[in-house]
């Protein structure tokens, strides 16, 4: 085992960041035991010796020591994460029960850092649940941790390593940034899809670049920032998409400089994303175990923390010990599954420990006591994550429906896992609860029904990159990777989906939230179901681009820069829908009232109430699908101009 010493240096350090606050400061840390369970500052505290080996171990110190190191390094911890993160500590505050909590964040049942670590894998599990497993193989959730030799991505896209531009005739924007060589990395968090970013070989993740050097050598300067790329950037928005872009939003940046200039984190390279850091300014030094191992999870198989300490620092051996990465089996089910511990075949973890990422908001409070929470935003768009707080608010959720109601978690990605867009495997269709709006959109032009109900009311919108630079959520754009799970569409020519707090500048920054309408519930603003800009929506793709005006093939006079071209447009079809059934409603209203004194004969009578009939039956089927046209206008029209005939004979038999 590497020795431990404990510099003068390394000990401030370490006591400032482990505790730096009151929420630490008068606690019962003393009776913290070393088995589990543990409560929420028993695991803020179970990292306290990999803290200290690392900042006594880790190169960039080193780095650091020398004046090797530009930009200001940045210590976070669980305690950061999981306690202060977010105004965490303002929500424990309103709860004298609680001493602290964690709002945005949920650990797992185990973490890497038990000793002995009981995982046995994913191929085991395998063994006596072979269709789970060959499902789980294929989707994103097996992938994304992978170690440098298992990219397939070198020979898909021609590389030479890792280090080799993705897209030469965009830019050098490279899977591992500069001077980061795969000799110096644990593993790769991503998949083609999006991003990627890395943990290097003391799992800490990589919030920097190595300037005229390489890491694994020791050699050249650290950098903050330009370390994860980002293929949205990389691949879709070319220098040649932003300009055409620009052209209608005010303010998107064109070059590197107007990158670095908008957004504050700024970059280097075309296609690389500051991520966790600011470029040149300041990094986050941040151990996977307070951060990464929640959702993008590595477990291993050492028997105590000799063997763990001893492997930090080399790839290989790390590698070697790892029994479990990604999202596998015993994520959910627990180490050992059903074999270890009594965990029997239940379910210690689910979905939301990883898709319901809230924070506790007080202007939320304020508005309704019994839900203080909005969904996690790093910027202007709703995170990665985001996916489940974002249904806590939905007539879905109320109604019971879970993740697992239309996803199966075994294969979440149906299409190759490789793929840059992602088309989920669905236990569940739409239409298989709403019939009724299924009858009306299977009228509708065949643009429409390519996107799907997905195309409207599941629009791209969560991002993965605290890509503030690209992000103009007014415009319907355009760092936007995650399919938002809102549903309810909201015409209105003002109202606005993601907005800033109270009284700031509609410009990417802290503190966005999600609207909610009268009901407390979310909704989505009509630019962003109808004229997002979003190169891995897949919806938009299969509706040849839907209303975007950078990717749509519809006429120009179909691209919509703004959310009153579509409020026009929806409310041209929706006017004579909504003015057909108020006539339908009230006449038949009249002839309700009237045929009790009617000196009609009862033939005449039946005939009157049987017209009334239909046009009622009509009238409800076209609030019940509720979009007065925007399923299908030319069908809804036309059932709607059959139910006023109807009504209108009715009532001229009865001389109304």
């Amino acid at each position: 085992m590497k020795k431990i010493v404990g510099s003068a240096l390394s000990a401030l350090v370490a006591a400032a960041m482990l505790v730096p606050s009151g929420a630490m400061a008068n606690t019962d840390a003393k009776n913290i035991s070393d088995t589990p369970p543990r409560d929420l500052l028993e695991n803020v505290v179970y990292e306290k010796d990999y803290w200290e080996f690392l900042l006594e171990n880790h190169p960039i110190f080193q780095y650091e020591k020398e004046g090797r190191v530009v930009g200001k390094i940045h210590l976070s911890d669980r305690q950061e994460e999981f306690i202060d993160f977010r105004d965490a500590d303002k929500y424990a505050e309103r709860h004298p029960e609680l001493e602290r909590a964690a709002v945005t964040y949920r650990l797992g049942k185990e973490t890497f850092l038990d000793f002995p670590n009981k995982y046995v894998g994913p191929k085991t599990c395998g063994e006596c649940h072979p269709a789970q497993y060959e499902k789980w193989t294929r989707s994103r959730h097996a992938n994304t941790v992978r170690f440098p030799d298992e990219m397939i991505e070198i020979e898909k896209f021609g590389l030479k390593d890792l280090n080799s531009p993705m897209f030469p005739e965009v830019g050098p924007a490279s899977i591992l940034p500069e001077g980061v060589d795969a000799k110096s990395v644990y593993a790769i968090i991503g998949t083609p899809r999006t991003k990627y970013g890395f943990l290097d070989s003391y799992l800490v993740r990589g919030t920097y670049h190595v300037r005229d050097g390489l890491l694994s050598e020791g050699t050249g300067t650290i950098v903050a920032g330009t370390n994860q790329f980002s293929r949205g950037w990389a691949e879709s928005i070319t220098p040649e998409v932003a300009k055409k872009i620009a052209e209608y939003v005010d303010g998107f940046p064109t070059t590197i400089d107007d990158f670095n200039a908008i957004g504050g984190r700024g970059s280097n390279v075309w296609g690389v994303t500051s991520y966790g850091s600011n470029n040149e300014e300041k990094l986050m030094f941040q151990p996977a175990s307070s951060y990464c191992e929640v959702c993008h999870t590595m477990k291993f198989n050492f028997a105590s923390s000799e063997e763990f300490f001893d492997a930090l620092g080399d790839a290989k051996k790390l590698q070697e010990a790892t029994i479990a990465r990604g999202i596998s089996c015993e994520e959910c089910h627990g180490a050992g599954g059903h074999m270890v511990d009594g965990n029997g075949g239940g379910m210690p973890s689910n979905c939301e420990r990883c898709h319901q990422r809230f924070v506790w908001n007080e202007a939320a409070q304020e508005a309704d006591e019994r839900n203080p929470f909005n969904s996690y935003f790093k910027s202007a768009c709703p995170s990665c994550g985001t996916e489940g707080s974002q249904m806590y608010f939905s007539a879905h959720y109320e109604k019971g429906m879970r993740c697992s109601t239309c996803h199966d978690p075994h294969e979440v990605t149906k299409n190759d896992w490789t793929s840059d867009v992602t088309y989920t495997n669905q236990k569940k269709a739409c239409k298989d609860c709403h019939e009724v709006q299924g009858e009306f959109f299977a009228n509708s032009g065949k643009g429409h029904q390519a996107g799907g109900c997905r195309g409207c009311h599941m629009p791209n919108m969560g991002s993965c990159e605290n890509f503030a630079e690209i992000q103009f959520p007014d415009q319907g754009g355009f760092d936007n990777v995650r399919a938002s799970h809102i549903w309810n569409i909201k015409v209105d020519k003002d109202a606005k989906t993601l907005n800033p707090p109270e009284g700031a500048p509609r410009t990417p920054g802290k503190g966005w939230t999600i609207a909610r309408d009268d009901e407390n519930r979310g909704y989505l603003d009509l630019m962003w179901s109808c004229g997002r800009t979003a190169f891995a929506d897949a919806s938009l793709l299969d509706g040849n681009g839907c209303h975007s005006p950078v990717q749509s093939k519809l006429p120009k006079s179909l691209h919509f820069k703004n959310q009153e071209e579509v409020y026009g447009k929806v409310v041209k079809w929706q006017s004579p829908v909504k003015e057909g059934y108020q006539h339908v409603r009230d006449t038949v209203k009249k002839i309700d009232r009237a045929i009790g004194k009617s000196k009609l004969s009862n033939s005449e009578k039946a005939q009157v109430l049987g017209l009334a009939r239909k046009a009622r039956e009509i009238a409800d089927k076209v609030e019940k699908d509720g979009a007065w046209g925007a399923h299908g206008a030319r069908y809804t029209q036309g059932l709607i101009n059959e139910a006023v005939i109807y009504a209108d004979e009715a009532a001229a038999l009865m001389k109304l």
